[in-house]
């Protein structure tokens, strides 16, 4: 591993950091997007920064010459929620179990059940946008190039990512021995591994890109399933009151935490996370060869799945609806930045706006119209899951984004 002392190149100078931000932004913020020296800092540092309960686990488990029987006792450990027969995977565990701060499970809960009725909004904000967006950061895609997930099927990237979101976003889901948590847990444990592989890889160029799978990379993949997926919801129609937006912040705070994501980088608002996924923007250079490849391969996985009937015409039909999807969240300029443009322009989304924005308010009037909201949304969201085609060979179990979102 190359030393860690240097700034990664990939991080822009504090200077071109200082950024001006519109008034009326500033104002709604109450501050900024320019990083203050001491946040400049910490971007370095976060950079270099890996995971450090869970590298020490991994770290002590191949010392001891018996890693298969170390990660036997991990995956016990997590379902049974026994004590940890190591006192790296003890301490690993504890730390899991007990964030800095105190987790609202009712507020979680809350976060869970609006989701659910956002229905598939939801799955296409994370898709269409978070996830299509985030391949402009070119730093994140280095991992899937280095691992090889470059080349392989986009469509099997996204299930995984897509089945590790229905756990996490289930009621009663992430807390110890539940499944949620226990995905979270296992996902955090792959990107260890890769960590692991990637910083001691003589093809990884450590003084461009700092620590494979990073404390910032991390944070700003949380920040899409949160942050993003809230404004994407906004721009579809869907009214986030502030209890709403206050409930969803802070389920994915605890996911964050669980993932392995350090306290600094855990935010409470939306504000806040405003300021700081602008800040790692930041950290990443210009769209690359990458960038393309994988938002080509993202726009096409719609053709490779497999319906019941009348699959070429829905295989299209659901091409183009992505397609116009990205470019209502992200915007036609964004989206050829990704090298990728809509044939129909981003005009379904307009379309569905009214409709869309009526019937989320009128359920939301009456409880027994909000519970069959909730229901019917939560089994969309499923189907869209199951809906996309791929080899079950290829899924990982547990696997997920610092791969997929983060790429």
């Amino acid at each position: 591993m190359e030393s860690t002392q240097a700034t990664p190149f990939r991080l822009r100078s504090f200077e071109d950091c200082q950024i001006s931000t519109p008034l009326v932004v500033k104002m709604l913020l109450g501050r900024g997007f320019a990083p203050s020296r001491q946040e400049y800092s910490d971007l370095e540092q976060g950079l270099w920064a890996g995971d450090r309960p869970m590298d020490a686990f991994v770290d002590a488990a191949f010392r001891s010459g018996q890693a298969g029987l170390h990660w036997k006792q991990f995956h016990h450990a997590l379902a049974t929620g026994s004590p940890a027969p190591s006192p790296e995977l003890q301490m690993l565990l504890d730390s899991a179990r007990k964030p800095p701060f105190v987790p609202d499970w009712e507020l979680a809960d809350r976060a869970a059940l609006f989701i659910h009725r956002t229905g598939t909004l939801a799955t296409d904000v994370l898709r269409d946008m978070a996830l299509m967006g985030g391949y402009l950061m070119a730093a994140f895609n280095q991992t899937l190039v280095m691992t090889g997930d470059l080349e392989k099927g986009a469509a099997s990237r996204l299930a995984n990512t897509s089945h590790w979101w229905l756990k996490v976003t289930d009621v009663q889901s992430n807390s110890p021995v539940q499944a949620g948590f226990e995905a979270t847990l296992r996902v955090r444990w792959i990107h260890a591994m890769v960590r692991r592989n990637l910083q001691n890889h003589p093809d990884w160029q450590a003084s461009k890109y700092g620590l494979p799978i990073n404390q910032v990379d991390m944070a700003a993949t949380y920040l899409g399933f949160s942050f993003v997926m809230l404004l994407g919801l906004r721009k579809c129609g869907i009214h986030v009151s502030k209890e709403n937006s206050n409930a969803v912040m802070h389920l994915w705070k605890i996911i964050a935490w669980q993932m392995g994501v350090n306290e600094e980088w855990l935010v409470d608002t939306e504000a806040q996370a405003a300021v700081k996924l602008r800040q790692y923007v930041m950290t990443h250079s210009r769209p690359d060869e990458t960038t393309y490849k994988l938002a080509k391969a993202l726009s096409d996985e719609p053709l490779t799945r497999e319906y019941a009937s009348f699959s070429p015409f829905r295989r299209r039909l659901a091409w183009l609806s992505h397609m116009s999807s990205s470019s209502w969240l992200l915007g036609p300029s964004t989206l050829a930045r990704l090298g990728l443009s809509s044939p129909i322009g981003p005009w379904l989304k307009p379309i569905e706006l009214a409709p869309r924005a009526a019937s989320f308010y009128l359920h939301s009037t009456h409880s027994s119209l909000e519970r069959r909201m909730t229901k019917k949304g939560r089994e969309a969201q499923i189907r869209a899951v199951e809906e996309i085609h791929f080899d079950q060979k290829d899924v990982k179990k547990g696997s997920h984004p610092a791969a997929t979102a983060a790429g």
